[in-house]
């Protein structure tokens, strides 16, 4: 009995010891968060990195569990508290994903999201070296999603060089697959009246880039329409067969490029849910503001395709010289700061470029979440700037043609966006 009177004790003993360690962090976690708060006020020195602070917060909060009176800090903690408030008090500035609205189920009214990475590498106007691009972007630039399309001819070459490094291969562990996430967009020539059609065309792509009996492998990440450029009929059976194809398991997400504010509406008069992203040429240059704000108001995400007629003739020379300002000031190339405008504004990108020379290779590094990480962020005035060079510049004047022809574009004023 005696043995039992002490037993008792010991774990009521126990017990107070485990509830005061509980209430001290409680209220250590109060006061970090009375910390974040004023000093979201006094705007202080960023001290650690966004992601630093999360990981020492979770040490931290292991370290509270051996303390066992309120009466005192442990030494230096105070200060480690102060430091991990300020950095979760800033904005993080370097965003490794966007969530993706995975359209609600109509059973259960629930509704997911899908992590896609907030910088990719895109496969436009690429045709050579394949290969190195892909193991460029995915090892050296630590590059996690991949813009593929049926009209750029490369996802055979593409699937080819995922599968022999295991993500797309049935001979190698399914995890493997969660390593990268693939986009593809389907060609207006893939589009169809017929919801079968479309859907064997987009088999057709998964199959070239990935084994396609391994269903754990063989899916796409995102599927979008490339463009509006055919009718009604077509775009809508098209975006019909995606839902599909999402519902089959074979497309996690279901996305749009280049449409504008005439075709999203499409979509929503027709009772189909709207796309999770709308991926279009867009820069401090234009903006698509019209756009923008749809997608504000229909839960849509948007991604920048990539910015590959800037630079040249037709592009805006004298918000060129702005832009480049920023750039040297920053110690960054103008590709890098319009990626992490990108960034700030809260959208996707996918800048590009090839592997045939030096200086091309390791622009696929440079303009990767990796590069960019090292660039400082644009402060506020330098935002308002970047924001203030709409010029409204139109994809026919830019002569790009990523998801049309020649015979499409009509003129400078030309836009896709404007299509519909």
């Amino acid at each position: 009995r005696s043995n039992a009177r002490c037993a008792n004790h010991q774990f009521m003993g126990t017990n107070t010891t485990l509830l005061m360690r509980k209430m001290l962090l409680f209220l250590l976690l109060t006061c970090t968060l009375l910390l974040t708060l004023t000093n979201a006020l006094t705007t202080p020195p960023l001290i650690l990195p966004r992601r630093e602070a999360i990981e020492a917060g979770a040490a931290l909060a292991l370290q509270l569990t051996t303390v066992t009176t309120t009466s005192f800090l442990p030494e230096g903690m105070s200060e480690q508290l102060t430091n991990i408030a300020n950095a979760l008090s800033r904005p993080n500035y370097n965003p490794e994903t966007i969530e993706l609205r995975v359209n609600v189920n109509a059973k259960s009214m629930s509704m997911s999201t899908l992590s896609m990475p907030t910088i990719g590498y895109s496969f436009y106007k690429t045709k050579d070296k394949i290969d190195e691009c892909v193991k460029l972007a995915l090892f050296s630039g630590n590059v996690e999603m991949l813009d593929v399309a049926s009209q750029y001819g490369t996802n055979a070459e593409i699937g080819d060089s995922l599968k022999s490094i295991g993500l797309t291969s049935a001979d190698f562990p399914k995890s493997l697959r969660k390593l990268v996430f693939l986009h593809h967009k389907i060609s207006n020539a893939d589009q169809d009246v017929d919801v079968e059609v479309v859907k064997k065309n987009v088999k057709r792509e998964i199959a070239k880039l990935a084994d396609y009996q391994d269903r754990d492998k063989a899916f796409l990440d995102l599927c979008s329409i490339h463009s509006p450029l055919t009718d009604k009929e077509r775009r809508l059976a098209s975006y019909r067969a995606l839902l599909e194809l999402q519902k089959e398991g074979l497309v996690k997400a279901v996305g749009v490029c280049n449409y504008g504010v005439g075709a999203l509406n499409e979509i929503i008069d027709a009772g189909l849910p709207a796309p999770a992203i709308n991926q279009l040429e867009l820069s401090p240059f234009n903006q698509h503001k019209d756009v923008i704000q749809w997608a504000n108001d229909h839960d849509m995400q948007i991604s920048c395709a990539s910015w590959s007629k800037l630079s040249s003739v037709n592009g805006p020379q004298d918000g060129w010289a702005i832009l480049a300002d920023i750039a040297k000031k920053k110690d960054a190339t103008k590709a890098q700061i319009l990626v992490r405008w990108a960034l700030q504004k809260g959208y996707n990108c996918v800048p590009r470029s090839s592997a045939n020379s030096k200086i091309e290779k390791f622009a696929i590094v440079e303009n990767s979440l990796k590069g960019v990480k090292r660039i400082e962020h644009l402060t506020d005035e330098e935002m308002s700037i970047l924001d203030g060079l709409d010029e409204q510049l139109k994809a026919g004047h830019l002569g790009r043609r990523d998801g049309w022809e020649d015979s499409d574009v009509t003129g400078d004023s030309w836009d896709p966006t404007e299509f519909v």
